[in-house]
């Protein structure tokens, strides 16, 4: 997934919870950039040869949102107990995002290589381009919802 698909659905998820206000956008594009969109700096040190799916580390696995996510929404929480959600549902995001489109995921790692095809076979048909599923699909069903979520705060 890209960069602003994980931030736009994180937000939104986000905005859900907190509501319109400045502190809920705020703390929603906050949590959204750095634990949905950041986490994506480890393909900076995979090699640039493999695939952008073989690029992932055990940080955008299951086992990543146990041994790093929980903790560091902990530490949050005694900021603030809004940060424990914050911190988990744009975690989460990120993950749900990465087993819809992903090809091959190691929901085990760092402790075992186990692969699994997790990629939802529903949207092959409809969103697949070029051997790999167009992300613009979901982004653009992310701008709509956050949209109506500007437009039913407006009313």
């Amino acid at each position: 997934m890209n960069s602003l698909n994980h931030f736009v659905f994180s937000f939104t998820l986000c905005i859900l919870y907190l509501g319109l206000s400045e502190e809920g956008i705020f703390y929603s594009a906050l949590f959204s950039l750095i634990f949905s969109v950041l986490i994506d700096l480890d393909h900076l040190y995979k090699r640039k040869e493999r695939p952008w799916y073989r690029r992932r580390t055990w940080i955008q696995e299951p086992l990543g949102l146990v041994f790093i996510a929980f903790p560091v929404a902990f530490f949050l929480s005694l900021l603030d107990e809004r940060f424990l959600l914050l911190t988990l549902i744009s975690y989460s995001a990120h993950i749900f995002l990465d087993y819809i489109c992903v090809k091959e995921a190691f929901p085990l790692a760092p402790f075992s290589r186990i692969k699994r095809n997790e990629r939802l076979r529903i949207f092959d048909s409809i969103f697949q381009k070029s051997g790999k599923i167009s992300e613009i699909y979901f982004l653009i069903l992310n701008l709509i919802l956050l949209t109506f979520l500007f437009l039913k705060a407006s009313l």
